[in-house]
């Protein structure tokens, strides 16, 4: 086994711990790190309180959302917290679709109430 076989294959190990679910296997160990410092249930309050202000919105305005109300959550936290509650049964498509500051279309994203 080379080198960098073997690199990878110690590496490999810490893919199938709890913060790969935020991570893709090739992610830098900085990822790694980063999930696991997450407070999931923080987060996600953040993004429920967002939704709870305005029923729907996209991810673009689900951003300045977030923001406007004075909470701290990157861009991709915001998506990746969204996509956790879409997956939850919180939040759901809305079927509606607008452009985004870039023209491309998005999804409209709705709490379920």
């Amino acid at each position: 086994m080379s080198d960098q076989e073997m690199l990878w294959t110690e590496d490999r190990s810490r893919f199938y711990k709890e913060p790969a679910k935020m991570t893709r296997w090739a992610d830098p160990i900085t990822s790694y790190q980063a999930a696991a410092s997450v407070d999931l249930n923080k987060s996600q309050k953040i993004v429920m309180s967002a939704f709870r202000t305005r029923n729907s919105m996209t991810d673009e305005e689900l951003v300045i959302q977030v923001a406007k109300i004075g909470l701290k959550l990157s861009q991709s936290g915001c998506r990746s917290r969204r996509k956790e509650l879409v997956t939850m049964g919180v939040l759901r498509d809305s079927g509606v679709r607008e452009k985004t500051a870039a023209g491309r279309s998005t999804t409209v994203w709705e709490l379920i109430q």
